[in-house]
Order: C-alpha cells, then structure tokens, then sequence
C-alpha cells in the first residue's frame, strides 16, 4: 500500500510536470472558477431574497408586493394577509390588509384619534409608540402609526405556549379606486424580539405602496 501511495504522489513518468508560467495559469483558473462559483451563487441567493408575490388592491389602487416565500393564510376581518412560515415564534410575522370607503367627513387627521383608539379595544394591552405623518410617492400624505401589544397565538389550539409581545406598524392613506376614495391600511407585525430580522421585508411592502425608505 505505501509503495501505491508513493507511486501516486512521484511526478508522471510520461507527461512533464507543468513549469513555473503553467502553474501559474492553473492556479489563475481555478480562482476564476472559484470567484465564478461564489458570484453566481450570490446572484441565485439575492433573487431569492428579494423575489416577492403582487397582491391587487383593485381598481386604480397601487399593487402591495410581499416576499415570495411568504404563505396567504386565513385573514378573518381583513381582506389579505401572508405570514412568513420561517417565523421562530409562535406568532408568525405577516402583512395584513384592509380596505374600506371612506367615511363622510372623514379625514387622515381624524383617522390618527379614530384609529388608535379601535387598536386599544381590539389588541390585549395595546400600547401606542409612535404616530407620524410621511409622504407616499406624489407627495400624498400618509400616517404610519408604530405600536405594541399581547399576542397568545396557541390559544385556539389548545397549547400552552406563552403569550409573545407583538410590534406593529399601521400604514393608513386614502387613494381613489376610479369610483371613489378608500382608505387603504396596511399592518405589518412580528413577535417584537424579531423585529429587526423582518425590517428589511417591512420596508419592502411599504415601498411597494409608495412609501420611500428614510420617511
């Protein structure tokens, strides 16, 4: 066996070893490969990442665009809603959305008390964080209200996990349909310790309907 072994690592009788320049080259190549290799694979990886799914509002409303890899559950209440299966918590991470006509004399100003308010009696010990006016691609206004609040998402099955503290962001603005003014609002949640991990995700959504990152 050693003999074999050494039979191996001793230069081929019959073909030259490469000289210094061939080397070279070889080892030019093999990099080449290389640096193609993790290129290419960052590219499959980065398409991934950013490929996203297109929700249709309807009528002239902008499209909300969510990661593809995200799942459409049931959405009671609400007329969509796509969690992210790979959410760790019990409480997944999702977008939620909800259109409605907009009230007689109803405004943005008004929707800023209305809707906090109706948070406080739907959401267990909600807490409001932040409230601020930003601007969504033709300067049209929009309020995006930041919160938190308790979530026991095991309840219904009967487990006993713990309850999760839930961050939310409410991103409310009025848009015509072709027929009429709606008031458009746009939840994205996480279980709070994964907050910074879906940031990315929220801010994607939030681009999708005109909203510019830095606002």
């Amino acid at each position: 066996m050693s003999a074999f072994i050494e039979a191996l690592r001793n230069p081929s009788i019959t073909n030259q070893p490469p000289s210094a320049s061939e080397q070279r080259r070889n080892d030019i190549l093999m990099v080449g490969v290389v640096l193609f290799a993790l290129f290419l694979g960052w590219g499959i990886r980065n398409n991934a990442v950013n490929a996203v799914t297109d929700f249709a509002l309807g009528g002239q409303l902008p499209t909300l665009s969510y990661p593809a890899t995200w799942l459409e559950a049931q959405s009671d209440g609400v007329l969509f809603r796509a969690i992210d299966p790979a959410s760790p918590s019990t409480f997944d991470a999702r977008v939620e959305l909800v259109v409605r006509d907009l009230r007689e004399g109803e405004s943005l100003d008004s929707i800023s008390t209305s809707w906090p308010l109706a948070r406080t009696q739907a959401l267990e010990r909600f807490r409001s964080l932040s409230a601020q006016t930003i601007q969504r691609e033709g300067e049209q206004p929009a309020l995006l209200l930041t919160y938190a609040y308790i979530a026991d998402p095991t309840r219904e099955s009967g487990s006993l996990g713990l309850p999760v503290v839930v961050k939310g962001q409410d991103l409310l603005f009025v848009a015509n349909d072709g027929i009429g003014d709606r008031l458009v609002a746009v939840t994205v949640a996480a279980d709070a310790t994964e907050w910074d991990s879906h940031v990315h995700a929220f801010t994607s959504i939030f681009a999708s309907l005109g909203i510019q990152e830095g606002n």
